[in-house]
């Protein structure tokens, strides 16, 4: 009886001990290869196409009068550009010259009016101030010109020259044309006159102009 008991005992043994040594199961369950996080999609940007430039830059159309007042607010003050011309040259009135642009530009004679609209106030200054022609200057194709000077007072088939810095007197008016020399390319680019004139101010350091509706400095689509 002793034997059998052996071989029970050694049995449970070997039993026992087979269940002790083997590798233990997880509840999880492990990936041989383990993936690489994937990237974060690209932003996605909200485009849109831009705005037409009459309606991007606010720009006016030709002949749209602005109305202001000087800085005391006593007289009222009209301002527009009403037409635009080119020529290959000009002609000073009187004088037996032509004045010619170089190969591959023009000029571009720009015309101004200013108008005293009346008197409105109970003070004594009755006068407004025209804005010199170099407050005036001209974008296109992505650059800024400035008026050139003029020959003469007078151009033959086109008319006066605008040089402003000039006081009008109560419903007076002065307008002429500021001469700009662009190259060929501007001329039918859709090119904007703008009037530097919010903020300008006199020697002394004060506004010549009042502008409670306008923020910003009037331009004009040609």
């Amino acid at each position: 009886m002793g034997r059998p008991f052996l071989i029970i005992t050694l049995l449970v043994a070997a039993i026992l001990v087979t269940g002790c040594t083997a590798a233990p199961r997880s509840s999880y369950n492990y990936e041989v290869h383990p993936t690489t996080a994937a990237a974060p999609p690209a932003l996605i940007t909200d485009y849109r196409d831009p705005l037409p430039p009459e309606e991007d830059d606010g720009s006016l159309p030709l002949g749209e009068i602005v109305m202001f007042r000087d800085a005391n607010e006593e007289n009222e003050i009209s301002l527009k550009v009403v037409s635009s011309t080119d020529r290959g040259g000009y002609e000073p009135a009187g004088e037996p010259i032509r004045i010619t642009a170089p190969q591959g530009w023009r000029y571009l004679f720009v015309h101004v009016v200013v108008t005293h609209r009346g008197h409105r106030g109970d003070g004594y200054q009755t006068t407004i101030y025209a804005p010199p022609a170099q407050q005036f200057s001209l974008v296109g194709n992505g650059r800024t010109y400035y008026p050139v000077p003029a020959e003469a007072d007078h151009l033959t088939n086109i008319g006066e020259v605008y040089r402003g810095n000039v006081w009008v007197d109560r419903n007076g008016k002065y307008e002429g044309y500021i001469v700009y020399q662009v190259p060929e390319s501007v001329v039918d680019s859709g090119a904007v006159v703008v009037t530097d004139i919010v903020g300008l101010k006199n020697r002394y350091g004060r506004d010549y102009y009042n502008f409670r509706k306008y923020d910003r400095n009037p331009a004009w689509r040609l």
